[in-house]
């Protein structure tokens, strides 16, 4: 770790989001965030040639998905801290990014305080759960995955390999409506294809 402040790359593709975080900490005598990126590819090619010691990452990034991306930076760089911050605030997305060996997480409704926190506790204690990421994954923990009756009929002809035109015929709803609740289902899984969502499904037994 830098002797004198965290040093912090983050991973964002909203322009304005990033300056804002720069300038948050730019008189931070504990944090410096030294590098921001717009896209995995280009953080995944500064990473080859030095190693921060948190970074922040999105998970929804234009050029893929920020929980492999977690994974595999881990896999290759297992000393860097990885705090998601992010949108979502699913109880499957969070627990995908955590079983993941991300360190942290931060919904980024949070204040400069919190996540000034979560970047210290990352460093000095290992982990950091948000106040409302903490009651999510409690509440999640609990109930699991909840799906309607429609969703899990939908789910199971979406198993079988049917498109949404043949699962409107089949429950009877419109081409629309079935394309709505397959965006849910994924939503809810905290996947975002239907490979991933298949595999879920199974894995957590809902079909």
């Amino acid at each position: 770790m830098n002797k004198y402040r965290i040093d912090v790359f983050v991973c964002d593709d909203h322009r304005l989001f990033c300056e804002g975080l720069a300038s948050l900490f730019s008189r931070s005598d504990e944090i410096r965030i030294s590098r921001t990126f717009s896209t995995l590819a280009a953080c995944r090619q500064a990473l080859c040639a030095h190693r921060p010691d948190v970074l922040l990452l999105d998970i929804s990034m234009p050029d893929g998905d920020g929980i492999a991306f977690c994974r595999q930076v881990l896999t290759d760089y297992p000393k860097v801290r990885i705090v998601a911050l992010t949108v979502h605030d699913e109880y499957a997305v969070i627990r995908r990014m955590m079983d993941c060996g991300a360190h942290g997480y931060v919904l980024k409704g949070a204040g400069g305080s919190e996540l000034h926190e979560a970047i210290v506790s990352v460093c000095k204690r290992g982990s950091y759960l948000s106040p409302a990421v903490a009651d999510i994954v409690r509440e999640g923990a609990r109930q699991g995955i909840v799906l309607t009756e429609v969703e899990e009929s939908i789910l199971r002809l979406i198993c079988e390999g049917l498109a949404n035109p043949e699962i409107a015929n089949r429950v009877g709803l419109s081409t629309e409506t079935v394309n709505w609740y397959r965006k849910r289902l994924l939503a809810k899984c905290g996947v975002r294809n239907t490979a991933a969502l298949v595999r879920v499904a199974l894995q957590e037994g809902l079909v």
